[in-house]
């Protein structure tokens, strides 16, 4: 394999298991999908039905991480979707929630497992 694909590749893989564990903020975009209108579990196999705050996020944030949304509160990662990186979709139970919930520049605290 060429060193620039490699380098490429090697980039994509996670840090170490000690740099992974740090909390860590930033501002990015939140969303919000109805969990009636999906279902029947999330992609780590929990029940969309659950009565837990759970939330998906891009594949760059880790299953089962604990986030704090500014303003919506906290979540955790039990879900993936077609999310770009920080990108957080939280799970609520009725579209006018979904629509209050959906923002940009919201503060997002992600603390790994």
């Amino acid at each position: 394999m060429r060193p620039a694909v490699l380098g490429c590749l090697l980039a994509l893989l996670p840090a170490s298991t000690a740099d992974a564990a740090e909390p860590y903020c930033y501002r990015g975009v939140v969303t919000a999908y109805v969990r009636s209108e999906y279902g029947p579990t999330t992609y780590d196999g929990t029940p969309i039905g659950t009565s837990e705050a759970i939330a998906a996020a891009g594949w760059d944030i880790p299953l089962d991480s604990v986030v704090s949304v500014e303003g919506l509160g906290t979540y955790r990662v039990a879900d993936r979707g077609m999310l770009g990186p920080g990108h957080i979709d939280v799970a609520v139970w009725t579209r006018q929630e979904a629509y209050a919930a959906t923002g940009t520049n919201r503060l997002i605290c992600v603390r790994p497992p």
